[in-house]
């Protein structure tokens, strides 16, 4: 052994050494962490005490009017007339909304994939992508609102914004991802950019484009029922009403009809990628 080799004693200590500083960096990290939201809770106005105070009432809506089966059951059957079809056309625009901006996702994502376009122009459409899945579907429906006036074609289009901005993303992270191989294959044949995306490119992540579609669909879903409390039409009108007029019963009914129409879409949506084999690549 050299005689400027390190012991094992001297290995030992070390090895504790740099034990202590990792632990000891751990829990300052932990504290800033600790420290920081308690300090942000504080900043937002969160007041254990002023909750702790006000308990009863929160148990008193929620046990006695929202969860109260005889009373919920009443209400349920009187605003069924209502509500369903309120949750139908809920379905409706995630439906119109996705199948409207699903096209328009497929291209700008095809054009956003580094893989496929000049840097340039990828890194432009990404930036545009960005832009559009920054702003939330409420702002949209919005806006829309302006455009079509109120009702489920404002919610409709609000859907379709947030689709393009959020599965154009995806898709071009699908196809940056594809085995590149094919491609070149098919590029060194003289093949187009545009041909050898088609033919080497776009069947390697097909399955994947289906996949986060479906997927989507049930976010959709979820995102219709609230926007009709800006009045871009669905369910969401009847319940901001209820919450308005603090009927929380008939809160308790549409929440309800609500859950039944998001799990529902779920189910089926389930069922289709298990029928067909679909995975998505990456968690959403």
């Amino acid at each position: 052994m050299a005689e400027d080799a390190p012991s094992v004693e001297e290995e030992v200590e070390h090895v504790r050494r740099r034990w202590r500083r990792r632990t000891a960096a751990r829990i300052v990290g932990l504290l800033a962490l600790v420290t920081g939201v308690a300090v942000t809770a504080r900043w937002i106005g969160l007041d254990p005490g002023y909750l702790y105070a006000h308990r009863e009432n929160f148990r008193r809506v929620l046990f006695e009017e929202m969860l109260a089966p005889g009373p919920l059951l009443e209400q349920l059957s009187a605003d069924a007339p209502r509500l369903v079809p309120a949750a139908g056309e809920t379905l409706a625009i995630a439906a119109v909304g996705t199948a409207i901006g699903l096209p328009l996702a497929f291209l700008l994502g095809v054009a956003a994939a580094s893989n496929v376009s000049p840097r340039p122009v990828s890194t432009s459409v990404r930036t545009l992508l960005g832009g559009i899945r920054a702003v939330p579907s409420m702002v949209y429906a919005l806006l829309f609102v302006v455009l079509a006036g109120l009702g489920p074609v404002a919610g409709a289009l609000a859907i379709a914004a947030g689709t393009v901005g959020d599965l154009g993303r995806l898709f071009a992270d699908e196809l940056e991802e594809v085995d590149p191989r094919p491609a070149e294959a098919v590029r060194s044949a003289g093949a187009s950019v545009v041909a050898t995306t088609a033919a080497a490119r776009l069947p390697q992540a097909s399955t994947a484009f289906l996949a986060w579609t479906l997927f989507y669909l049930e976010i959709n879903a979820r995102k219709s029922t609230v926007l009709g409390i800006v009045g871009a039409g669905g369910i969401g009108y009847p319940l901001i009403t209820a919450f308005r007029a603090r009927n929380y019963t008939r809160v308790m009914a549409a929440v309800v009809i609500i859950l039944v129409l998001v799990v529902g879409v779920e189910l089926v949506a389930n069922r289709l990628r298990d029928r067909y084999g679909l995975e998505r690549g990456r968690d959403a």
